[in-house]
């Protein structure tokens, strides 16, 4: 006759092969859905150096369009000023007409100088782009480290070759932990990807 231990100890068995029957079956699932996340997770270093250039080049074009504004400016502040006492001349000489024509010059270069001091200030969108473009970036490197570990982690339970006691597992868990400080170079992304049979 069976004991209440041993009764409880066949439940409990049970229930422990239940749970390994569900984990790997989970684990198999994690690695069927996990291969193509991981590959696609391999181009985040591409994707986040693509949203680098691109705030750089917003950033380098804003600047410029912003460095030939402020020269036309200085120009027309310049040409107002020639034009001003031209009018002044025609004046006292006695040509109104040429007067008010200059005047109506210097009205049109009045309203250029306010039209470019709206371009400078539409061309702030650029700093606002920028600050969007780094934290899309900060998302895309932070989901980058994560997806490595998950391939660093499952690689290593599943390292049915016995490589994750090389040494050469543990410098790569180290350059990971190095990459939080910056950016994940992409041949280090690579190799941990072609380590654990993902390439």
């Amino acid at each position: 006759m069976e004991t209440d231990v041993e009764r409880r100890l066949g439940t409990l068995y049970g229930e422990i092969g239940a749970l390994a029957r569900f984990v790997e079956n989970a684990m198999r699932t994690v690695s069927e859905v996990g291969r193509p996340l991981v590959e696609s997770g391999a181009e985040l270093p591409t994707v986040t150096s693509h949203l680098t250039d691109l705030s750089k080049m917003t950033e380098t074009g804003a600047l410029e369009v912003m460095r030939l504004t402020e020269l036309i400016q200085d120009s027309h502040i310049g040409m107002v000023k020639q034009c001003r006492a031209i009018a002044e001349a025609s004046r006292e000489s006695d040509h109104a007409m040429l007067a008010d024509r200059i005047e109506n010059v210097i009205a049109d270069l009045n309203q250029d100088e306010r039209r470019l001091t709206e371009i400078m200030t539409a061309l702030s969108f650029q700093d606002l782009v920028a600050q969007r473009v780094k934290k899309l970036v900060a998302i895309l490197e932070d989901v980058h480290e994560k997806l490595m570990k998950l391939v660093v982690a499952f690689g290593i339970q599943h390292d049915r070759e016995g490589r994750a006691g090389d040494g050469k597992t543990e410098e790569l868990l180290r350059q990971l932990e190095q990459s939080r400080s910056g950016a994940m170079k992409q041949h280090t992304a690579d190799e941990i990807l072609a380590r654990f049979g993902f390439r």
